[in-house]
């Protein structure tokens, strides 16, 4: 899976830096096609020209055409080169020294790559230990959590856990984390109208995901199942661990 998301993050590099590429490459066709028209050297076919622009732009020696208006250009044009490639270079530079953007980029781009994951929304107790309890049993997971400082995503990404940054209840921080090719999510915060809201857009996104909601209520979590149109499995944490503890205790 890993070389998909490494093909994926290089594309990534690739679209980050397109753009001034592009721009570079515009601004050659274009010069080239304006010494050209205005026959700078004579004789010179088109792809002379456009030849002659790119040593310019790279501060190589040319011919400078006798037209003054083509004499600023020549000096413009190796100018605007550098400003665009510059740019260029910055762009790149930071999409891989910016260590939190570029993490949260690369966890995005490996999450893209997952198929029948389970996708864990809120990093508290509940949600780190769900999260490192399915890494450790083989199971390709993806955290969400609003904070990024919060000592379980910490954990999480140091053990190879991909996670999202951002608001579960947003259907775009869900694509992040692939959901719609999830087998399984769990919305464990503790905001119950949070869990149920990002539930819900979990569902429209996939409906065939088996889709759990943390309610604190035992009794609003009963309603709510009967109530929803959809298949959402509510659950109290403190009623299933009371009844955990309950039957411990009447089997000893």
């Amino acid at each position: 899976m890993r070389y998909r998301a490494y093909f994926r993050d290089f594309w990534l590099f690739i679209r980050r830096i397109a753009p001034n590429a592009g721009m570079i490459g515009l601004a050659l066709l274009v010069s080239a096609a304006l010494f050209y028209l205005a026959s700078a050297w004579p004789g010179a076919s088109y792809l002379d020209c456009l030849v002659r622009a790119f040593y310019m732009m790279t501060i190589e020696s040319v011919e400078v055409p006798q037209a003054w208006y083509l004499e600023v250009f020549v000096f413009i044009l190796p100018a605007l080169g550098l400003l665009l490639a510059a740019q260029g270079v910055v762009a790149a530079t930071v999409l891989f020294l910016n260590k939190s953007q570029r993490q949260g980029e690369w966890n995005a781009v490996l999450a893209s790559t997952y198929r029948g994951h389970v996708v864990v929304c809120g990093l508290g107790q509940l949600g780190g230990t769900l999260c490192e309890g399915l890494f450790a049993a083989g199971r390709q997971v993806v955290g969400v959590e609003l904070d990024e400082d919060l000592p379980a995503v910490v954990t999480a990404r140091r053990r190879g856990i991909s996670v999202i940054i951002g608001d579960m209840t947003l259907p775009e921080t869900l694509a992040e984390a692939n959901l719609g090719q999830a087998c399984c999510a769990v919305m464990s915060s503790g905001d119950d109208l949070a869990n149920l809201e990002a539930a819900i857009a979990a569902k429209e996104m996939n409906p065939q995901a088996v889709v759990y909601a943390r309610v604190f209520k035992k009794s609003l979590a009963d309603r709510i199942n009967e109530a929803l149109k959809y298949d959402i499995r509510t659950f109290s944490p403190y009623a299933t661990a009371a009844g955990a503890i309950l039957g411990e205790i009447n089997s000893s």
